[in-house]
């Protein structure tokens, strides 16, 4: 399709509505690459302003994500999931039609930090259970998880935690059920270690949620981060 350069609409949004169907046809399906610079300066015959506008603007509306270096891409598919629900990442999947998935990086006891006794009020010289995991959704890493359970959680120590809902673990098999959680946003920039795990490059953003969660008694339970690929996650709030 060409561009009307008579026409009232600036050229860049011309060039933008023509992305946009594409992306929203799937003619550029998820995860691929959209057109050069170069490629849609030549298509087009436009200027580089133009080109770069319209790219601004589809990435300002979640159209494309753009890598330093490498090019703007249609993002995947996202994950919603509201940040208040005590819902698991298992359960969450499942109620969208998604596969959930999961890979343990560790799971031992270790001693407990300055903010494990702060967060969830132990003792000095306390242990704690450190599960790190890898989520998956439909074959594709979305999520890093890093928990800290208190101590008496040490039966984790001897589950299957590979591609299974660890809450529903805790609540089906030990009648644990958590009830409710304090959670702080930000946005972190993923290193190398966590960069390799979610195949994203070295500093992109992500957003973490770090969670303090509590059982129906009222028992502080364990402290979490979750580092989330943002351009595959929707977050309800």
């Amino acid at each position: 399709m060409a561009l009307d350069d008579k026409s009232k609409e600036p050229l860049y949004l011309q060039l933008y509505e023509i992305l946009k169907e594409e992306i929203e046809s799937s003619m550029i399906a998820p995860g691929e690459q959209i057109p050069t610079e170069a490629e849609l300066i030549d298509k087009y015959n436009v200027s580089r302003i133009t080109v770069r506008n319209a790219l601004k603007k589809l990435t300002e509306d979640n159209y494309v994500v753009r890598y330093k270096g490498k090019g703007s891409f249609v993002p995947d598919k996202q994950y919603k999931r509201s940040l208040n629900s005590t819902q698991s990442f298992s359960e969450m999947c499942r109620e969208l039609g998604y596969k959930p998935g999961a890979h343990v990086i560790k799971c031992c006891i270790e001693d407990a930090s300055k903010d494990d006794i702060v967060d969830l009020g132990l003792k000095e010289g306390a242990k704690v259970v450190v599960v790190e995991r890898l989520r998956f959704a439909d074959g594709t890493p979305v999520s890093l998880e890093i928990t800290h359970f208190t101590e008496d959680f040490d039966f984790l120590l001897q589950e299957n935690l590979n591609d299974c809902s660890m809450y529903e673990i805790i609540r089906d098999k030990y009648n644990i059920i958590f009830s409710s959680s304090r959670k702080i946003l930000e946005l972190k920039f993923a290193n190398y270690e966590w960069a390799k795990y979610l195949g994203v490059p070295d500093n992109f953003p992500l957003l973490s949620i770090n969670s303090v969660v509590s059982t129906t008694e009222g028992k502080k339970a364990q402290r979490s981060q979750q580092l989330i690929v943002g351009t595959k996650f929707k977050l309800l709030i």
